[in-house]
């Protein structure tokens, strides 16, 4: 039950009403940079922001949540009553096939199954909900509530205080992905026992919700940047390429022999183009590490996979090294991640970039891991959302990730990023 007050509601209601995408910018890298300092003018610019995209992703999964529901035959979340409905909906009355060659018992305990799945994803959507509206009414409380005279005499505590509001939004929605991803496997399992309609959850609908969403983490971690004295903010200018890639590389590394006990060497080879006068692009170098780090643990996977089917007595004593390659390419930087390992078969590539379709055989458990008593291991691959977030992340402001088989070797497979140039290259919302 939402204990969201009638005036943070009311405001939350009329965002979404009146079309807050309208209201939103289209950012670019050009346009943060120029927010380049902490002010009350550019604080309320990047809060309002955030509140107009958390309206329309509250509305997004108020959505997702009802045609979930109506397609399970059931009410929506917080909608129990019908009469709290501002429309009316005729009932339906839908005919089933039942399964010939499939007893009656064996049928309801499937029908049983997609109930508790389609459960699970509304219980995924309810969560994700209440955290729409409990940060709204962070961003609202400042902006037009009772914090807004903050902004008068906007002093250093004060401008501390608002970075520890934007600090609060990043931080709740830590697990907002994940959450998401548990929503869409279980909506799967239920279409596929059930015969569900295919758009009662679209890939762009989910798209489109961690799109909004990597923006609004840019838009506080950028404001959170500034309050910590980068006049770039969560923009990285003229930023060391190779000591970007190396990072990545080596927490990759960490994470592979933590999980398999053993990482493949990686050489770093950047053309002459990566030399002397280079000046690289503006990054958002989280964004970059994160996807450097998913494709380099992807490329760690396959080339271990080769290695251990090798025969006992003529196996290497080291798994084939990996080969980043860099340069400078039709306006973008290029980095390429090269393995020799397994490639993609057909059901691999088909998965590699779908969210929340893993090729992994064991769903990483953090409690499980906990419970050791040991450090938490970050998973080598689990949800599936490491590789279709990170090419979400490179084609934001205009660049890209791919996958190929190697077809010259034929072994192994290529991971292709492009950074963009263009730094007036405005974000889609």
């Amino acid at each position: 039950m939402s204990t969201l007050a009638s005036t943070v509601r009311t405001s939350l209601i009329s965002n979404l009403e009146s079309g807050a995408s309208q209201h939103m910018r289209r950012w670019s890298i050009k346009n943060l940079v120029e927010i380049n300092e902490v002010s009350s003018t550019n604080a309320k610019t990047l809060l309002r922001e955030v509140q107009f995209r958390l309206a329309l992703q509250y509305g997004q999964l108020k959505n997702l949540s009802e045609s979930l529901s109506e397609a399970l035959g059931g009410n929506s979340i917080g909608q129990s009553n019908p009469s709290q409905s501002n429309y009316k909906k005729s009932r339906v009355i839908r005919a089933c096939n039942f399964p010939v060659s499939m007893s009656i018992k064996e049928y309801s305990m499937r029908l049983e199954a997609a109930k508790l799945e389609g459960q699970k994803s509304l219980k995924s959507f309810k969560d994700l909900i209440h955290l729409h509206e409990n940060t709204y009414d962070l961003a609202y409380q400042l902006v037009e509530g009772e914090g807004k005279a903050i902004f008068d005499n906007f002093s250093k505590p004060k401008q501390s205080y608002v970075s520890d509001i934007f600090d609060q939004i990043m931080a709740r929605h830590g697990t907002s992905v994940e959450t998401m991803a548990d929503a869409v496997i279980s909506v799967r399992i239920a279409q596929e026992i059930m015969d569900l309609r295919n758009d009662v959850l679209s890939e762009r609908s989910v798209e489109s919700f961690l799109r909004s969403r990597l923006i609004i983490q840019l838009l506080c971690d950028h404001y959170v940047a500034l309050n910590k004295g980068k006049s770039t903010g969560a923009v990285s200018i003229g930023s060391d390429i190779v000591d970007v890639v190396d990072d990545a590389v080596t927490e990759a590394k960490h994470v592979c022999d933590a999980n398999m006990g053993v990482a493949p060497e990686v050489v770093i080879q950047p053309n002459e183009s990566i030399s002397g006068d280079f000046v690289p692009p503006p990054i958002i170098r989280s964004w970059l590490h994160h996807a450097i780090v998913e494709v380099s643990k992807n490329a760690m996977t396959s080339t271990i996979e080769r290695w251990n089917e090798q025969n006992s007595m003529r196996k290497d004593s080291l798994p084939q090294e990996i080969i980043v390659k860099m340069a400078v390419e039709n306006k973008n930087l290029t980095i390429r991640v090269i393995d020799k390992g397994t490639g993609l078969n057909k059901e691999k590539s088909e998965k590699a970039f779908r969210f929340a379709d893993s090729t992994s055989q064991k769903r990483w458990n953090r409690l499980e891991e906990q419970q050791s008593y040991a450090a938490v291991r970050p998973p080598l691959g689990s949800l599936g959302v490491g590789l279709p977030l990170s090419r979400m992340m490179m084609r934001v402001f205009g660049g890209d990730l791919g996958l190929i088989n190697n077809i010259d070797s034929g072994q192994g497979c290529t991971a292709t990023l492009k950074i963009s140039y263009d730094d007036m290259f405005q974000a889609e919302n």
